[in-house]
C-alpha cells in the first residue's frame, strides 16, 4: 500500500515548517490549547460522564442534525460499535463497504476477523461509488458504509445525486446507511452543503474529532438517541471507558471554535493550490480532481529518492513535507496535502518551488 511511512520520523519533531495538516504541537502547547478552552474550568468526565463530554456530544449532535451523539476515543470503537448494533437489530451480518475504505484497508480487517462480519465489495478501485455500484448492492445486508470522500481512492467524492439516490434505495430495501465521514465537515464544502443535510444521508455517521477538528485524539458517532443509547455497551466492549478523557474533549472544543469556521477556508486554500501545482508542474502533477481540503500530488521522481531529498530537506532546513510516499512505478511517486493550519506559514508560490527542487 505505502512505499515510506514517515509520519513520527525524528527529524519530524526538529522541523519547524510544515506542509500538510494542522502544525504538530508540542506537550507544552498541548496543554496551553486546553487552558484556553471555555470549558476548562468544567468538572472533569469519569468514564465518559461529565459536562465537558456532554457539551460536546451536544455540540456535535446539533451540528450533524441529529437527536444524539456519543463520543468515543477512537474511530474504530464508534464505527465497529455502530456496525455491530445494525447487525443487531436487523439480524443480518453482511455489509457493504468500498474496497479502499478505511474500514477495509486500515483496521487489518477488524470487522471479519474480530467482529464476525461478512462484507460485500461497493465499488470500484480508485473510484468513488456510482449508480451502477448501487444497482449492483444486494438487498440482504446489514448496512451499508460509505466513506466520504474516500481516501485511498484519492480523497474522491460521490455526486450527490448518486448519494440522494443511494438514500432512496436502502430506503425502499429497508437497509440502514452508515456514513464514515471521518472527513465529512470538508467534503460538505465540494457539495455546497450544509453539515446536517450531508449527515441526514446516513441512519448513523461518524466524524473524527482529530483531523481537521484537531483535537488530541477521538471521534463522535450521530444518529437517533435510541440507536446511540444502544451503542454504549458496545463502546464498553471495545474499552472505550476511559478513566478520563478530558485531553480529547476538551481539545476537541477548542477545535470547534477555531478551525471549524476555517473548514471553507482550508477547501478554497486545496483547490487555488492544487490549480498553480498542475500549472507549474503538469497536468500529472494532479492526477485526481480536488474535491476537499485533501488532495494527491504526483511527482515524476523515483519514491526512494523523494524520501531520501524530503528527509534532507528535513535536516538542513526544518522543513517536513509529507508524511508518507506512495510508489508509482519506477519513476513517479505521490503523495498527500491536507490542508491546515500548517499552509498559514506558506504562499502557494513557495510550496511549487520546493516541489520543483524536489525533481530538479
Amino acid at each position: 500500500m505505502y512505499s515510506g511511512l514517515l509520519l513520527g520520523h525524528p527529524l519530524m519533531s526538529e522541523c519547524n515548517k510544515f506542509l500538510t495538516r494542522h502544525k504538530p504541537l508540542s506537550h507544552g502547547q498541548w496543554l496551553a490549547r486546553i487552558e484556553q478552552t471555555k470549558e476548562f474550568n468544567f468538572t472533569p468526565d469519569f468514564f465518559n460522564s461529565g459536562p465537558s463530554i456532554d457539551a460536546l456530544e451536544h455540540k456535535m449532535a446539533t451540528l450533524l442534525g441529529k437527536e444524539s451523539a456519543l463520543f468515543v476515543h477512537k474511530g474504530m470503537v464508534g464505527q465497529n460499535s455502530a456496525l455491530l448494533q445494525w447487525a443487531s437489530l436487523t439480524g443480518n451480518r453482511k455489509i457493504a463497504i468500498h474496497p479502499q475504505s478505511h474500514i477495509h484497508v486500515d483496521e487489518d480487517l477488524a470487522y471479519k476477523e474480530l467482529l464476525g462480519l461478512d462484507a460485500v465489495m461497493f465499488g470500484q478501485e480508485d473510484q468513488a461509488i456510482t449508480q451502477a455500484d448501487i444497482d449492483a448492492l444486494p438487498t440482504d445486508l446489514s448496512t451499508v458504509t460509505v466513506e466520504i470522500p474516500t481516501r485511498r481512492a484519492g480523497f474522491k467524492l460521490p455526486k450527490w445525486q448518486d448519494l440522494l439516490y443511494l438514500k432512496s434505495f436502502s430506503q425502499k430495501h429497508k437497509m440502514p446507511i452508515h456514513i464514515d465521514g471521518a472527513r465529512l465537515l470538508e467534503a460538505a464544502c465540494y457539495w455546497n452543503k450544509p453539515y446536517d443535510e450531508v449527515a441526514a444521508l446516513g441512519d448513523s455517521v461518524y466524524v473524527s474529532l482529530y483531523k481537521t477538528l484537531g483535537a488530541a485524539a477521538g471521534g463522535i458517532v450521530a444518529g437517533n438517541k435510541d440507536f446511540i443509547e444502544q451503542l454504549k455497551p458496545w463502546r464498553s466492549r471495545f474499552g472505550g471507558d476511559l478513566f478520563t478523557a478530558f485531553p480529547f474533549v476538551l481539545t476537541a472544543l477548542w477545535g470547534i471554535e477555531h478551525y471549524l469556521p476555517r473548514i471553507s477556508e482550508f477547501h478554497e486554500r486545496a483547490v487555488t493550490l492544487s490549480n498553480l501545482i498542475k500549472q507549474k508542474l503538469g497536468e500529472d502533477s494532479i492526477p485526481n480532481p480536488v474535491q476537499c481540503n485533501g488532495f494527491i500530488v504526483q511527482l515524476p521522481i523515483n519514491a526512494d529518492l523523494l524520501e531520501e531529498r524530503a528527509l534532507s530537506l528535513a535536516k538542513e532546513r526544518k522543513i517536513w513535507l509529507f508524511d508518507r510516499i506512495f510508489a508509482e512505478g519506477l519513476n513517479a511517486s505521490r503523495f498527500e496535502i491536507q490542508v491546515g493550519d500548517a499552509l498559514d506559514d506558506w504562499q502557494d508560490e513557495e510550496v511549487v518551488l520546493e516541489l520543483l527542487k524536489l525533481i530538479d
